[in-house]
């Protein structure tokens, strides 16, 4: 395969990045495949990210900012307007890309595809945040490209199914690139799936984080009414192994315990991919703890979104 000259413009909404946003900007720099231009929409950064921006570009001419008062679809949305090619590649702040990212979600683009998905790797700072990070977007493994909607911090797109959709959606507070995914769904696209194409980027370090970061993704969930198939299997599973435990548990309290065979069948089923891409004897405690964890926590954040939605207190898009 001809590796593709194709001129891409990377965007990516930065707020208070002070200790990251070198480590970023320093990767696209470093592609395989250059950027052609790299527009970062900044919402009113106050730490000091401005100034280091305006040192990187000194060094690299190509590199853009401008200053954005809003959310990341609004600060996107902006960057995508300000570009001047029509092949985008999105990135997120705290990111760190692979040398080979921007090139491999280029090549797609250059055959004809108007939508690439690439992957991305927890980056933890150490083994407790990288269990963390693979089991809130799992594994490369895992992925069924039929159904696989890209994030934010790794996708690449043609202007023109951006602008079909009316772009990133702006009143979002979470899940704007997988609302911006349904609604190209909705126009009969398919990302091609590019599982090399990687970012790094640093989860929740901690389990509290987590729990967090999941309870709020999911309660953004329940008020606009994404995913909600998954979170009523996710209810039912767990819902069906507790009656089960309490009715064995009526005929002998010991026999309660019977509930946690299959429920350790099914956490091992869902995380035995992501066991090869951690190091460490605990990651056998950390990962099966960390997915029960995210599973509770997404499920009440999704109740309560939906209980806003349905008494009209919730946020709409």
């Amino acid at each position: 395969m001809t590796p593709t000259r194709l001129p891409v413009s990377v965007v990516t909404t930065l707020f208070n990045e002070a200790d990251s946003v070198a480590t970023l900007v320093e990767s696209l720099f470093a592609q395989h495949l250059p950027p052609a231009e790299i527009v970062v929409a900044d919402a009113g950064s106050t730490d000091g990210t401005r100034e280091i921006l305006a040192r990187l570009a000194t060094r690299h001419p190509s590199l853009r900012v401008i200053e954005v008062a809003g959310n990341r679809s609004q600060g996107r949305n902006a960057a995508i307007r300000a570009s001047l090619h029509p092949h985008i590649a999105c990135i997120d702040g705290g990111c760190r890309a692979d040398p080979s990212w921007l090139e491999l979600l280029a090549q797609p683009l250059a055959d004809g595809s108007p939508w690439v998905a690439g992957f991305y790797r927890p980056d933890g700072p150490g083994l407790l945040a990288k269990c963390i990070g693979l089991d809130l977007v799992g594994v490369v493994e895992e992925v069924d490209p039929e159904y696989f909607l890209p994030s934010g911090r790794s996708m690449a797109f043609h202007r023109s199914i951006w602008e079909a959709v009316g772009g990133f959606p702006e009143s979002a507070e979470f899940a704007e690139d997988t609302l911006f995914g349904e609604s190209l769904r909705s126009l009969g696209h398919r990302p091609a799936f590019v599982g090399d194409a990687v970012v790094s980027w640093k989860p929740p370090p901690t389990f509290a984080a987590m729990v967090r970061t999941v309870f709020g993704w999911a309660r953004w969930d329940g008020r606009v009414g994404l995913r909600g198939y998954t979170y009523k299997r996710m209810a039912k599973a767990l819902g069906l192994g507790a009656l089960g435990g309490l009715g064995l548990a009526f005929i002998r309290p010991v026999y309660g315990l019977a509930v946690l065979v299959p429920l350790a069948v099914v956490v091992f089923t869902k995380t035995r991919f992501r066991y090869r891409h951690a190091h460490g004897i605990l990651k056998y405690i950390y990962i099966p703890f960390g997915f029960l964890l995210a599973q509770l926590s997404g499920l009440a954040g999704y109740v309560l979104g939906y209980l806003e939605r349905r008494s009209g207190r919730g946020s709409m898009p």
